[in-house]
């Protein structure tokens, strides 16, 4: 695959705080990568640097195979000269300049003659679906159609690549879903290569090729939204991606190829896959996805009695919080509500190759 955007080692510190620290990433055509991670986590720092709107104190950023930032070298290319195009989480809209006006402003900065402006400004509108509102002024745009613009804006001058920094963290629920399917649909149209920037766990995974999870300004893991959601490497990953049930639990023995019995200190104990060597004895976590448990009422294999303390509906599914010998977790029942009522005894149904380990990190 060709390779759009290539970072190494990048680093920035603001005093004595280094807010991104050693950072490497790849990026390939058409790929749209995804930087994950909580607030401070050094995230937006990280894709300002490749925009070229901040300078690191260290490493190297290349972009279509150019060399655009290398403090060890004294090179740093600036924005304008990166043919990257940038949608911000404030949209940038000109309030006093029509859509037209808005999306053509890049392409009158590289001095794109009229008549070519007219039809690059025409064809990348129709494409973002405001093919009918070119000459409507900007202030009368919704937050939906100024994010488009934004977009539109960006694409026209047919950037090497999109930055884009929590672009749909202002509109509402609805909205943003929406947005999200029209984001990821007109990316694999256009062959788009991205990289965006959320700290929303269902935003990331929706859109993602990859996700790159940084922590601390540090990447902890990278993967496929499958890989991390399946395979996380750390207890932060599994808590980060997915609202899951962890446990702290010791290792009893092994149970077959790629299976261990693990105990919890409670009592509790189950049959776990695991991908990494552990060993007897060692202390480990224990990831349970809620919507990978079953809630039945007759016992079977890996069937655990439970006491049913909570029922929450959510519309499509029923978040059930359950006693498992003093531990509360919870369990996600898509469709109707089973038959199984508040207080009640049942049984606690977890496959093994649905409860994953996580060795723990040496200290």
């Amino acid at each position: 695959m060709v390779e759009k955007c290539r970072v190494r080692g990048l680093t920035k510190r603001f005093g004595t705080t280094t807010v991104v620290d050693d950072v490497a990433l790849d990026v390939s055509e058409g790929e749209f990568v995804v930087i994950l991670g909580p607030s401070g986590c050094g995230k937006t720092t990280t894709l300002r640097m490749i925009a070229g709107l901040a300078e690191p104190d260290a490493g190297s950023i290349d972009i279509d195979g150019r060399r655009v930032c290398a403090p060890a070298e004294r090179l740093f290319v600036p924005p304008e000269q990166r043919n990257i195009g940038m949608v911000f989480q404030s949209y940038a809209i000109w309030p006093h300049m029509t859509v037209f006006e808005n999306v053509a402003y890049p392409l009158r900065v590289r001095r794109v003659g009229g008549g070519e402006r007219k039809r690059r400004v025409a064809d990348v509108l129709e494409r973002v679906g405001l093919g009918q509102e070119s000459d409507r002024p900007a202030t009368a745009l919704s937050g939906g159609q100024m994010q488009r613009v934004a977009l539109a804006r960006a694409l026209v001058f047919n950037p090497a690549m999109v930055l884009f920094d929590e672009p749909l963290s202002n509109l509402d629920l609805k909205l943003r879903e929406r947005l999200r399917v029209e984001l990821k649909s007109l990316q694999r149209e256009t062959g788009l290569t991205s990289i965006y920037v959320t700290h929303d766990q269902t935003e990331a995974v929706e859109l993602a090729d990859r996700i790159i999870v940084m922590k601390a300004g540090r990447v902890v893991q990278t993967g496929t939204p499958r890989e991390l959601y399946r395979t996380p490497t750390s207890r932060f990953v599994a808590e980060f991606i997915s609202t899951a049930n962890i446990f702290d639990a010791v290792v009893e023995g092994f149970a077959g190829p790629g299976f261990v019995r693990v105990r919890c200190d409670d009592g509790r104990a189950l049959i776990a896959a695991h991908t990494v060597p552990v060993r007897p004895g060692e202390r480990v976590d224990v990831v349970v996805h809620p919507e990978d448990c079953r809630i039945e009422a007759t016992q079977g294999e890996h069937a655990h009695q439970v006491r049913i303390t909570g029922l929450r509906y959510q519309g499509t599914s029923t978040r059930i919080t359950l006693r498992w010998m003093g531990t509360e977790i919870d369990v996600v029942s898509l469709g109707t509500l089973p038959a199984i009522e508040e207080g009640s005894e049942a049984w606690l149904h977890i496959r093994p190759e649905h409860a994953r380990v996580i060795p723990r990190p040496v200290p």
